[in-house]
């Protein structure tokens, strides 16, 4: 198998040497700058590197570091002896501080001495594909708080132990007995108050909600397990119990705290990107920056579908904003001039308006949508929390049954230990705990590669896709078309020309911007106070002027057309298929699916891009409306649409799969199942591929959690483990669980796989 040569995962098809250009400039620069020892020193598979090239912008807090202050800093894509040594030997080159770094952890420790260059150091360290940013008190996670109550657990349980030395070596009356024997009872007690209490706790909240919750089954047992240890002391003068008990408590709380602390670490590593790196706004002079590098004071144009980046004022109004990305809610809101619209809210009108940022896309609650966890109960997770539900009513009913079994058995003692361990040796934690994660890590890794999950049941339905439904330009193109005759424009005066400018910079539509584009090499700049309106479908108007498709300016035939009452203007476009489409259609047919094209743009214009791609169902002059009826004609339920603009919501609406690219304008991303955020077709393999694994991987672990709990349960009934044995198996059991999930599919690329292999796979209900 052909190994990536930076990160040494499996390449795919089509992959010579790297698995991504993240991967291919990291290795070029480790070789040009002599620290090629990395390879060296690691031991094992690495993580692919994000393709995007890092930024510092933004980045204030490097220039606020004092010298021989710590700074604790959070460094994600850590991950092995090789990433400390190369941070190290990159701060020898900026620096003569001190510079701790935990892999183990994802944590550096920073004390920079005077004169150090700690701005060049962390770009150098983002160049090599980490992320740095400090790690603040929001980065505590909930792990603190159970690693206290793990380390006083642990102490206590230690003492137990000696506690019960007196016991275990033939000490079994007098007076020594019986103060080994309470001190051991107060350990087992303050077990149960400290470690115990985090279980018990849980559970009783959720009954008091009326649920049944994943930890009634251990909270059960330790109550249990402390009964009989109370029994033993006050009854038999021993406490034969407590050391168990308080054994029991702290490995329970040490399997939990480890599984919390690797959930809270895949998450952090899934949200490691926002996708803004390339998201750019439009400043009301017409000139575009990307969106972290807006300030607060700085005017943003918006026009139809515009999306709100920052918290900003509007500067006049009244203007009706959607929030479905926000509240749900569908029906747009209307702002009136001087309010504050939220960021994630976009332009619900064809008139453009002009807001006035009132903070940093940093500060901003966009930056939080974008990783806004979309894993809300579908009905495969309703199913399986209900067999979570079962579950536990098995386990407690089968503790009861034993219980009582064992009563006439092996007598009271011996009933107390069946049913506790019972309780204890149970593992739901494939369904409460196994499944989320399962469901994040999908979807950071398609994150990682430019495409954002915005349904919760996206990857249930991206299973039965069998055709691929794309528009033309900015999707198989590159978005980036040139007005192939600008002497076309020597025909208007300054007051047409500055019209037509105006016109063009209010629209987003890729043909629109080459106009733009044209008309500024001749220096005609647009009139920043006008307030052209979008007629969907057509195009762009002010007064009697227009911009937009020929017919509805009244010129017969072209690409684009200008029409002010005095000049009308044909202005022919020209555009270039992006270079990787025909081998990402390649991939895509080899799946099994059927690429259709439904473009806005003339039929013979369509049929010269679709017929070099081999794509023979190709769609010419298509509304909006016809777009949608042409996908409710064509079994929409296992149809994907891909689209780039607002005028292709009917379209997104009517396929059972949606997206859009939202390269620089994310303004569909409320109405679709998805975005894509860089260009080229490349993210929607990876989907379906994603969506295969996932389901497999929730197949693994569904029937391990099902044979493991079965077959514990058996051996526990029959009396064969003893409570504090069940207290080992159970958190190496759900460790495992989530070590799967982790493998299967943490950070890294997609595994190689035949896509034909894949296709059986792809369709719903295929084993």
């Amino acid at each position: 198998m052909t190994r990536c040569e930076h990160c040494e995962l499996p390449l795919g098809s089509g992959q010579e040497r790297f698995c991504c250009a993240g991967c291919a400039r990291v290795h070029a620069l480790l070789h040009e700058e002599g620290l090629g020892r990395y390879y060296e020193l690691r031991r094992g598979p690495g993580v692919a590197v994000d393709d995007g090239a890092p930024t510092l912008e933004g980045a204030d807090w490097i220039d606020r570091v004092d010298a021989g202050e710590n700074l604790d800093l959070d460094v994600q894509g850590l991950h092995c002896a090789a990433c400390v040594w190369l941070l190290e030997s990159l701060y020898e080159r900026h620096g003569a501080g001190e510079l701790e770094v935990s892999s183990a952890l994802g944590r550096a420790s920073l004390r920079a001495a005077p004169g150090d260059d700690v701005r060049g150091f962390v770009s150098d360290v983002e160049r090599f594909g980490y992320r740095v940013r400090p790690a603040g008190d929001a980065d505590r996670g909930a792990t603190d708080g159970l690693l206290l109550r793990l380390g006083v657990s642990v102490a206590l349980a230690g003492n137990g132990m000696m506690y019960a030395l007196a016991t275990y070596v033939g000490l079994e009356s007098g007076p020594v007995h019986r103060f080994f024997a309470q001190l051991g009872m107060a350990a087992a007690t303050l077990s149960v108050l400290v470690g115990g209490s985090y279980f018990i706790g849980r559970s009783g909240r959720a009954l008091l909600r009326r649920q049944v919750s994943l930890d009634l089954p251990i909270a059960l047992g330790i109550l249990l397990a402390y009964a009989g240890a109370l029994f033993s002391f006050f009854v038999r003068g021993e406490a034969r119990y407590a050391d168990t008990l308080s054994i029991f408590v702290a490995l329970m709380l040490g399997g939990r705290w480890l599984r919390e602390r690797a959930l809270e670490r895949d998450r952090a590593r899934a949200s490691q990107t926002d996708g803004a790196e390339h998201l750019e706004v439009r400043l009301a002079e017409h000139r575009t920056i990307g969106v972290r590098q807006l300030r607060p004071g700085m005017r943003v144009w918006l026009e139809r579908g515009g999306l709100v980046p920052v918290a900003s004022v509007l500067e006049e109004g009244p203007a009706r904003f959607r929030l479905d990305w926000i509240d749900g809610e569908a029906e747009p809101r209307t702002f009136a001039a001087g309010e504050l619209v939220p960021a994630g809210a976009f332009l619900a009108e064809g008139r453009a308006h002009v807001v006035r940022a009132e903070e940093t896309f940093e500060d901003s609650a966009l930056s939080r949508l974008l990783t806004r966890p979309v894993h809300r109960a579908t009905g495969g997770s309703r199913f399986w929390s209900r067999a979570a539900l079962l579950l536990v009513a098995v386990v407690l009913l089968s503790a009861t049954v034993g219980g009582v079994v064992w009563v006439f058995v092996g007598g009271p003692a011996m009933a107390l230990e069946v049913a506790t361990a019972i309780l204890v040796v149970s593992c739901p934690c494939a369904f409460g705990l196994a499944a989320p994660m399962a469901h994040e890590l999908a979807a950071a890794r398609l994150r990682r590669r430019g495409l954002f999950v915005r349904s919760a049941d996206l990857f249930d339905r991206a299973l039965r896709v069998r055709r691929v439904v794309l528009d033309k330009t900015g999707t198989l193109t590159t978005g980036a078309p040139t007005l192939r005759e600008p002497s076309t424009l020597d025909a208007l005066d300054a007051s047409a020309a500055r019209t037509l400018a105006t016109l063009a910079a209010a629209s987003s539509h890729p043909k629109a911007r080459a106009v733009r584009e044209a008309l500024e090499a001749r220096g005609v700049r647009p009139d920043p106070e006008a307030r052209p309106e979008e007629v969907l479908g057509h195009g762009m108007q002010l007064g009697g002027a227009r911009l937009g498709a020929p017919a509805w300016v009244g010129v017969e035939g072209g690409d684009l057309a200008f029409a002010d009452g005095t000049t009308t203007l044909e202005l022919p476009i020209g555009e270039t298929v992006r270079p990787d489409v025909a081998a990402e259609l390649t991939r895509l047919r080899d799946m099994g699916l059927g690429i259709t094209i439904l473009s806005g743009d003339r039929p013979d214009r369509v049929s010269a891009v679709a017929g070099p791609l081999g794509i023979s169902e190709a769609f010419g002059d298509q509304r909006p409306e016809a777009k949608a009826a042409w996908i409710d004609a064509h079994d929409p339920e296992h149809t994907l649409f891909l689209g780039d603009g607002l005028n292709d919501a009917p379209a997104a609406d009517a396929a059972g799969v949606s997206g859009c690219a939202a390269l620089d304008r994310p303004f569909m991303a409320a109405r679709t199942d998805f975005f894509v955020t860089g260009a080229g077709l490349a993210p929607l393999q990876d989907l379906l591929l994603t969506a295969r694994e996932l389901r497999h991987t929730l197949r693994v672990v569904y029937v391990f959690a099902l044979t493991y709990n079965l077959g514990a349960i058996a051996v526990a009934a029959a009396g064969l483990m003893a409570p504090w044995l069940a207290a080992v198996v159970m958190p190496i059991s759900s460790l495992a669980t989530l070590t799967y999930v982790g493998w299967r599919l943490g950070p890294r690329t997609l595994r190689a796989s035949s896509p034909r292999r894949a296709v059986g796979a792809l369709v719903e209900g295929t084993p």
